[in-house]
């Protein structure tokens, strides 16, 4: 499938685009990680093609056959995921030449890139987001995370873990997987509170689903947290989506995939 036009021009933006890819291992577990390299292909418009360098858990899913989804969101909160199938690492030729010549591997002492690989899109969702129902989400879950003592405990989240993705600027986006695919939804208005995430209630999540986030701040510094969707609650006549933590990686160079302790 192409890329429309507005598609295509949203995900070749740089730094002024999140981008996210999810995948799952062998055992159905989601991962989601923040790559901003991913850019449309030039000669097929069929194609996405993105820089491997500090990959692990997503290049492992990805030689393993997982099902692939990406997501894209502007500043301006225009946002669209595609789904596709992965076709292979590629070390040199074109595709590799073009993406050295980004800036990311060009100028950074970290960005020694080591492959190339590509997306064959298969389908493409737009995603429908705004500055108002962003800024609702947050406020509305910052009150319901004062209900939330009598819920079973979890994983506590690192107090530096919580001041990074708790606020409202920055991009956070949630994966699950689906039978044949993985699926993306934005949660920029989540709020971590003790062992729990809250999200909005009207994703189509099941209880017992699990998910991974990827969550990171204007100074860009990034986290995956990965739990339990625990189903919905009612607080102060607010419904909101509950997620049990399991654990929480870190996603910054040079310590990517390392995960976060408990505490400071």
């Amino acid at each position: 499938m192409k890329l429309p036009k507005t598609v295509k021009e949203a995900f070749a933006l740089e730094l002024e685009a999140a981008k996210f890819m999810a995948t799952r291992d062998a055992n159905g577990v989601p991962n989601i990680a923040m790559i901003s390299t991913i850019s449309p292909w030039e000669k097929d418009e069929e194609q996405l093609i993105f820089g491997n360098f500090l990959m692990w858990q997503t290049k492992k899913n990805l030689e393993n056959g997982s099902p692939v989804s990406i997501s894209v969101m502007t500043l301006d909160f225009k946002s669209y995921e595609v789904r596709g199938r992965f076709l292979g690492f590629e070390t040199s030729g074109e595709k590799f030449d073009t993406m050295s010549s980004k800036d990311l591997f060009r100028y950074s002492a970290i960005g020694l890139l080591r492959s190339v690989g590509t997306i064959a899109i298969d389908e493409i969702y737009p995603i429908k987001l705004s500055m108002l129902g962003v800024g609702t989400e947050w406020f509305l879950a910052k009150i319901a995370g004062k209900r939330i003592k009598d819920l079973e405990k979890g994983k506590g989240i690192n107090p530096l873990v919580m001041q990074n993705v708790g606020v409202l600027q920055g991009s956070k986006f949630l994966t699950v997987s689906r039978k044949d695919h993985m699926e993306q939804f934005p949660i920029l208005g989540m709020k971590p509170v003790d062992d729990y995430v809250i999200i909005r209630s009207d994703l189509p999540l099941k209880e017992g689903d699990n998910i991974a986030i990827s969550a990171f701040n204007m100074e860009l510094k990034a986290f995956q947290i990965k739990g339990e969707y625990m189903g919905v609650r009612r607080s102060r006549g607010v419904k909101f989506g509950y997620i049990r933590v399991n654990n929480v990686l870190t996603q910054t160079p040079p310590l990517v995939s390392r995960e976060v302790p408990t505490d400071n």
